[in-house]
């Protein structure tokens, strides 16, 4: 980490860090005195000899390479664009996919480490799915083989683009599924293998008998 200008405001006095820099000193319990009074009470002295031994006891190196290791790294950046919505209902147990649009919207190209996830709701048996590195301003559909849950009603499962050390990435994913009962869906089926009757035979159906043949 750069720790010469202004990346990081208001956790290193920049000028007593000059200062020190100029000293030049070799004196090992001096340097971590200097690291402590430059980080703060928090950091103890056997932490501040690990990083300076392993910086060779150069001050800003060492001060650099704990604050690389300290401070959290910069999540990647996405949005949702897009959501394919189930409109007809589903059976019990049975398979479906499910897409989602999303972007890239930081200053930064995904890592390939970078997985969608369910996190939450009904269990869809959903598997991670790993999302290809992605360039900033860039879009991409991503597609997930779900299963229906067995109980019927209206169901929803959330879904997190996580890194690979599990923090969540943008906006969260979600679905909505409606499960129709066995029954339920076989006789919508039966319903819709019924023939449709042609024009002619509605004609016929609705068409008034001559008024010899009335009652």
């Amino acid at each position: 980490m750069d720790i010469d200008g202004s990346s990081i405001p208001g956790e290193i006095d920049q000028n007593l860090l000059l200062q020190f820099s100029c000293m030049n000193t070799t004196d090992r319990d001096e340097l971590v005195n200097q690291m402590q009074r430059l980080l703060g009470p928090s950091l103890n002295r056997n932490t501040a000899s690990f990083f300076l031994d392993m910086s060779n006891w150069n001050l800003q190196a060492a001060i650099g390479c704990y604050l690389d290791y300290t401070l959290p790294s910069k999540l990647p950046s996405m949005s949702l664009k897009a959501s394919q919505s189930h409109d007809n209902a589903v059976g019990p147990g049975s398979c479906f996919e499910q897409n989602w649009s999303i972007a890239n919207t930081g200053t930064e190209a995904w890592p390939g480490s970078c997985r969608l996830i369910q996190a939450g709701g009904e269990p869809l048996g959903a598997t991670p799915q790993y999302v290809p590195p992605l360039p900033p301003g860039h879009s991409t559909t991503v597609t997930m083989k779900l299963v229906a849950p067995s109980s019927p009603g209206t169901h929803r499962g959330y879904f997190h683009l996580v890194t690979d050390k599990g923090d969540q990435i943008g906006d969260t994913l979600w679905v909505e599924i409606t499960v129709e009962s066995e029954m339920t869906m076989a006789l919508v089926e039966q319903l819709a293998a019924l023939p449709i009757p042609s024009s002619r035979q509605e004609d016929s159906a609705t068409q008034m008998p001559p008024d010899d043949q009335m009652c």
